[in-house]
């Protein structure tokens, strides 16, 4: 059920994002956490991944939370940018499930009038004539297909205005007791809510079920041996042995997640009020009660416990089998993770939960530089991934504006202003642009391949959106704006650009060398080797648009104009893909001389770099 790619086109302060969503070798999705200042998008952003969740919702059960034919989120013309006369969005996720629409600023007979097709995609045409929007999607057409996603992961999504009423403030939070729930078994319908906002007393009452099942299922007895004796009838004794199955499993991994919220290792597990006072308490060693209701809980430690108990709860419901945390899969949605959450809080418990569920993909939006600078300790550089919005751009840690504002809030402070300033400065690496966001995947697998990731950890690597747009970045670099530049700012032109290699300072421009003896004389793809080129135009044809070699008179003088052979501009993404999932070193090989090139403009020839040619 994971989410695999996002795009989106003049959507509120969002002018064009196109982004895959990151995966480990392993297969496990990474965690993607969105940042960017109030009124960024990030939320925006959000509202299409859960509208997409939601259409699937409808398919698979009669019982979703949204009204069958209807939508979770509103289109209108507000919502475009201002400047723009529409916005797009197009969602791909599970299998191979997708949801998109259209909001134009007016109807589309009238837009092909005025401004012509926005030749983003081909369902531009699927708006009616005289309407001005549309949304769309091709799960409908595989209803199996959506439950069966369904039915072996959890899907949730935590709004940023989630919030459970403290036992002070709420009388009832605090002498409810928990109930048995029956619930609908019936085909179709799933008794369970993607939107989490309240959850914790349907968590509560999950577990009176999960613990009736536990003594009542999973409870292992076998026959206790007496030795025989002629003279004596003897009973035979049951001895308990222990529990075994499903719901001991879920108990166990809810004890290891409560011993991870209080952080201790100490003998604490949920307990279980008598049936005058079902409560659930958090007891210790057995008999002494530390909570006594589960609603007493700090708003900090019941916004996580309420996190961990849904995933669980949800991916129990799912039908799904479980033994361990690490079998639960499914897609957590949640608005401002670190609302209501003290720094340590951020900084050291949610990272580990997150930790705790390897399977699940996490898609967060935080303003906490403390919960990034967690997730770096626990996960490294590489092991989750962050996009600042509106901008679309993947960025460091260093790169967050909050850091900035952290500066500005003490740079009164003589004791942390120097200190805040050296690292923010220390922090900044150099910007590469490069044509375009193929340019980036390409280089990001040659690095995997040959040993050059040290390199781009180094720099942020940008998608240029094309050589015109370089050159508007180059325009914009004037010899004063180059020279107060804070960042080095690179710009590497593919080979057939026929640019000139130039210097202003801090701005630098570059191209690729052509490789002469490629049939691919356009674009990054110059790179790719002949032999691999001719096996890929037999085994997928379409890759490629080929013109014959051709013999010709001209003004009486007979030439040869040799077959042109050239990626076809709808094919550029599928080719990208193949080659990144397939490629070897020898398809990368000669990616080096890019590697070389960023060495270059970033300064990075005086330091070491391994690679597997010189391993």
């Amino acid at each position: 059920m994971y989410f695999k790619h996002i795009t989106l086109r003049n959507v509120g302060p969002i002018e064009k994002i196109n982004y895959d969503f990151p995966f480990s070798n392993d297969g496990n999705p990474k965690p993607l956490i969105l940042v960017g200042t109030n009124g960024s998008g990030k939320s925006i952003l959000l509202s299409y991944l859960l509208n997409a969740l939601m259409a699937a919702q409808q398919v698979a059960f009669d019982d979703a939370e949204v009204e069958e034919g209807k939508v979770y989120k509103l289109r209108s013309p507000q919502y475009i940018k201002n400047g723009a006369t529409y916005c797009y969005a197009r969602v791909n996720f599970g299998p191979d499930f997708s949801c998109y629409e259209w909001q134009l600023a007016c109807s589309r007979e009238d837009y092909v009038k005025n401004f012509g097709d926005p030749e983003i995609d081909n369902s531009f045409g699927e708006i009616p004539l005289h309407e001005t929007s549309i949304f769309n999607t091709n799960i409908t057409n595989n209803p199996l297909e959506v439950s069966k996603e369904f039915r072996s992961n959890c899907v949730l999504y935590f709004p940023a205005n989630r919030f459970e009423q403290p036992a002070w403030l709420n009388a009832q939070n605090l002498n409810a007791t928990a109930e048995f729930v029956e619930m609908l078994r019936v085909n179709r319908v799933s008794n369970r809510w993607i939107i989490q906002q309240s959850p914790l007393t349907v968590s509560k009452n999950w577990l009176m079920g999960i613990l009736l099942d536990r003594v009542t299922y999973d409870l292992k007895i076998s026959p206790f041996p007496i030795p025989y004796d002629p003279r004596k009838i003897l009973p035979i004794m049951p001895q308990i042995l222990s529990y075994s199955g499903s719901s001991t499993n879920i108990w166990e991994a809810t004890t290891q997640l409560i011993k991870l919220i209080f952080r201790t290792e100490d003998n604490i597990r949920l307990g279980i009020g008598p049936r005058q006072n079902r409560t659930i308490s958090i007891m210790k060693n057995e008999r002494e009660e530390l909570i006594h209701n589960i609603f007493q809980l700090s708003t900090g430690q019941t916004s996580i416990l309420n996190i961990v108990l849904s995933i669980l709860r949800d991916f129990d419901m799912s039908g799904a089998s479980f033994e361990k945390l690490e079998d639960v899969s499914g897609v957590v949605i949640i608005d401002e993770i670190d609302a209501h959450l003290h720094a340590d809080l951020q900084s050291n418990l949610l990272p580990a939960v997150i930790k705790m569920f390897p399977k699940i993909q996490f898609i967060l939006t935080t303003h906490s530089p403390l919960f990034l600078l967690g997730m770096k300790t626990l996960f490294g550089d590489t092991g989750f991934e962050i996009l600042s919005v509106p901008t679309g751009l993947n960025i460091g840690i260093e790169e967050f504006e909050e850091f900035q504002s952290a500066f500005d809030f003490y740079k009164d402070s003589n004791t942390f202003r120097q200190k805040i300033k050296s690292e923010i400065e220390q922090a900044q690496k150099p910007v590469i642009f490069v044509e375009g966001d193929y340019d980036i995947k390409y280089l990001n697998k040659a690095a995997l391949l040959l040993g050059k990731e040290s390199i781009l950890d180094q720099i942020i690597l940008c998608d240029g959106d094309g050589y015109g747009n370089l050159d508007n970045i180059w325009k914009s670099c004037n010899n004063k704006l180059a020279i107060a530049l804070p960042n080095i700012i690179g710009l590497i032109y593919d080979c057939d650009t026929k640019k000139q290699t130039s210097d202003k300072d801090m701005a630098k421009k570059r191209v690729i060398p052509t490789v002469s003896d490629s049939p691919i004389s356009k674009g990054i793809e110059n790179l790719i080797p002949a032999k691999r080129i001719k096996e890929l135009r037999e085994s997928h044809p379409q890759f490629f648009d080929i013109t014959p070699k051709v013999e010709k008179t001209v003004r009486g003088v007979p030439e040869i104009q040799p077959e042109i052979c050239e990626i076809n501009k709808s094919e550029k993404r599928n080719l990208c893909e193949w080659l990144c999932t397939n490629g070897t070193i020898e398809d990368f090989v000669q990616f080096k001389v890019v590697f070389d090139l960023i060495k270059e403009i970033a300064g990075l020839g005086n330091q070491q770099f391994v690679s597997l040619e010189d391993a």
